[in-house]
């Protein structure tokens, strides 16, 4: 049986949306830069920065990406709260317990090798 992500005939997993985004990305900048190269005389016109435009862009994308992650991160933590703390003492707990039982373990093991290395020899 075949996942959702993957082709019958390939057997390959499909590319992800970020990677389908890229692509098309590159492929329309890969078209301007074409037709900037077609047409040498073409230009955007006069009066803008555009760099300071394009900068500015970029900038409030990344303030609304920062705000919306941090929105979903916080809407996580009061979703999980309640059940995070019980569970965190709990494997703590167990953790605990496991530590102990390991140092346990250890400990019979060096006291068992020093009985045999200190216990009588035959020669």
């Amino acid at each position: 049986m075949s996942t959702p992500h993957t082709s019958k005939k390939t057997k390959q997993k499909k590319p992800c949306v970020v990677c389908f985004r890229i692509r098309y990305f590159l492929i329309f900048s890969g078209l301007i830069l074409i037709l900037l190269w077609l047409r040498p005389d073409w230009r955007l016109p006069p009066g803008y920065d555009y760099a300071a435009i394009v900068g500015d862009l970029f900038l409030a994308a990344f303030l609304v990406v920062l705000a919306w992650k941090w929105l979903v991160y916080r809407r996580s933590l009061k979703q999980q709260q309640p059940d995070a703390q019980v569970s965190e003492e709990q494997s703590r707990a167990q953790r605990f317990e496991a530590l102990r039982q390991a140092a346990d373990a250890a400990e019979r093991e060096i006291a068992a090798k020093n009985r045999d290395e200190t216990g009588p020899r035959s020669e």
